[in-house]
């Protein structure tokens, strides 16, 4: 891993055109390089040849004057690095503010659905409850219909007995009735008779 590190420390220049190639501009090549362990010096070496060897193909690379100008501030000691800290923990500060947010929303949309799964089973708790009921008044009903049913025939049998009874009790009258007429006729003329013996 230390010669692999020592060697890409000994030849930056690919990294150079590779990190150009991406579209970064110097002052970006220069953060990143630094940030792999390179020294200044290398850099603007590295930047130099990169350069000299390719020319100004690239649109993002500086021209040598501003190469010129940029290696004392290279050379000086500078903040970038904090620079890259402060960057990096905005970013990761970013990333947990933003994990945050999501976990309570996530949370909260799950307390709602919570709620319209306990909705859902309420309502099919009831639902079933008034099939049930309904079931139970429709089998009431046709209780209450056979019983009803069952008792207008029994009134209609009865009713014909009684219509059969009336016309045999009609016939009795019918053939007793002269009889009883005369015999009441004849009880008046005995106690007609009697009175005049009198």
């Amino acid at each position: 891993m230390m010669a692999l590190f020592d060697k890409k420390k000994a030849s930056p220049v690919s990294e150079v055109a590779q990190l150009r190639q991406q579209g970064l501009t110097d002052d970006i090549v220069v953060d990143e390089l630094s940030q792999r362990g390179y020294t200044q010096q290398q850099i603007s070496e590295a930047i130099a040849q990169a350069d000299a060897g390719q020319g100004s193909g690239y649109g993002m690379s500086s021209p040598p004057e501003q190469m010129s100008n940029m290696q004392p501030e290279m050379s000086m000691p500078s903040a970038q690095p904090a620079y890259q800290e402060d960057v990096s923990n905005i970013y990761e500060r970013i990333e947990e503010i933003t994990e945050s947010m999501i976990d309570e929303r996530w949370d909260d949309l799950i307390g709602e659905v919570k709620k319209i799964v306990d909705w859902k089973n309420k309502v099919e708790e009831k639902q079933m409850k008034l099939v049930h009921d309904v079931e139970k008044l429709k089998d009431d009903f046709k209780m209450l219909h056979e019983a009803v049913l069952g008792k207008l025939d029994d009134y209609d049998s009865r009713m014909q007995a009684v219509g059969t009874d009336l016309k045999a009790v009609g016939k009795v009258f019918k053939d007793v009735i002269p009889t009883f007429v005369d015999n009441v006729k004849e009880l008046s003329s005995i106690k007609e008779e009697l009175k005049k013996k009198k």
